[in-house]
């Protein structure tokens, strides 16, 4: 069973062409990668499989649910790890992890202490002391949290 499927994903910025015609099928235990350069869309195609962006035409589907129409119910069940992340410099580390489970449901205090050790993740800091790279962490940790079905990274290993 395909776990990611797309037909003819194609989303325009006004004029400008962000995908064109992206068809694919990623089935279960496959691992799967975009390359390109920057520009190419592998960010745009991601943001539309998350339902954050709308596609101008074609479809796209997580689990058989249609991404254009059920983000709330694909999000409970994939980790999303965004190429940016934006943080609340003032937060603390800990207070940034509960606001967090409190969007995942599935996510537990023993999960948490659990990556934020094999991570190495400080939750007493304020994340605007924290390093790009710690930072990552951060996203790493909320993308694991409540033991998703399908992990979607946006650029990995930058930071």
């Amino acid at each position: 069973m395909a776990i990611v499927e797309t037909e003819n994903l194609t989303k325009y910025y006004g004029k400008s062409r962000g995908i064109l015609e992206v068809t694919l099928s990623i089935q279960e235990g496959e691992f799967f990668g975009f390359i390109g350069p920057n520009g190419a869309g592998k960010s745009t195609t991601i943001r539309t499989l998350m339902s954050l962006l709308h596609p101008s035409s074609g479809r796209a589907e997580i689990f058989g649910l249609d991404c254009r129409t059920q983000g709330p119910r694909i999000r409970k069940q994939v980790g999303y790890l965004p190429a940016e992340a934006n943080y609340y410099d003032d937060m603390r580390v800990g207070a940034f992890f509960e606001y967090a489970m409190r969007f995942y449901p599935g996510s537990s205090r023993e999960r948490l202490d659990m990556l934020c050790e094999r991570l190495d993740v400080d939750r007493t800091k304020r994340i605007g002391a924290l390093s790009t790279g710690n930072k990552k962490k951060l996203a790493v940790v909320q993308a694991l949290l409540h033991e998703p079905r399908l992990l979607i990274l946006d650029e990995p290993t930058t930071g």
